[in-house]
């Protein structure tokens, strides 16, 4: 059960077949349905499922039945407040955050062609484009480290990327408030990052200023019964 101003946290591995008709809500059952590229429906699936679960054996109810609504936004929302959650994924891994106040998790790995010193120097502020292109060998870990942190956060703000690129978040491994001195995204974020294997980066963000315990675990399909 996650801790009143705590943050429970699952790596989920989606590159395996799970039974979407027991997992999935009618809604996500149709929106699977669109999907053309057999890997990324299989990982749709996966991630979904998985959240499903989780949210199902909080609530009590079956992973079909949650009454899941969207936002203006289309973000996926629980009515009532009182259980929030956010779902990342990236290539063959998905994490997903559940807290009591308005979270975001994010996940991301190196992609071919992509330049991490071009992008920290078009998007984030000057102090962190320089971080990044002075890190060596090391530059892509270190703009995928600030990247993700700055994705929870808007994540955890219900707000669009742009807002967040420039939000500070230096220094944040071990946890840490962030606010945007701008003004562009609203409130202060406790953000830190998680604990994942590989080349992957991921971070947890929660609304507020209070420091928030983070219990982080693996999810395993197999070992979960959808009624």
């Amino acid at each position: 059960m996650t801790e009143p101003d705590g943050v429970d946290v699952w790596t989920v591995h989606v590159d395996r077949d799970v039974d979407a008709a027991r997992w999935l809500t009618p809604g996500e059952l149709r929106r699977a349905a669109t999907f053309g590229d057999p890997d990324g429906r299989r990982r749709f699936v996966a991630a979904h499922a998985a959240l499903n679960g989780i949210l199902a054996e909080r609530l009590q109810l079956g992973p079909t039945a949650l009454p899941l609504r969207r936002s203006p936004q289309g973000r996926p929302y629980l009515p009532g407040g009182s259980l929030h959650f956010s779902l990342a994924h990236a290539g063959d891994r998905a994490l997903i955050a559940i807290a009591g106040r308005p979270v975001g998790v994010d996940l991301d790995h190196p992609r071919p062609g992509l330049d991490p010193r071009r992008m920290a120097a078009r998007f984030f502020a000057p102090a962190e484009a320089a971080r990044v292109a002075a890190a060596g060998t090391g530059a892509y870990r270190t703009y995928l480290r600030l990247w993700t942190r700055k994705e929870a956060c808007v994540k955890a703000a219900g707000a669009r990327l742009a807002l967040g690129l420039r939000l500070p978040v230096t220094g944040t491994a071990d946890g840490a408030v962030v606010c945007d001195p701008s003004g562009r995204l609203p409130g202060a974020y406790f953000v830190r990052d998680l604990p994942v294997d590989g080349p992957y980066c991921g971070a947890v963000a929660l609304a507020g200023t209070e420091p928030a315990p983070c219990h982080h675990r693996e999810f395993h399909h197999d070992l979960q019964r959808a009624p």
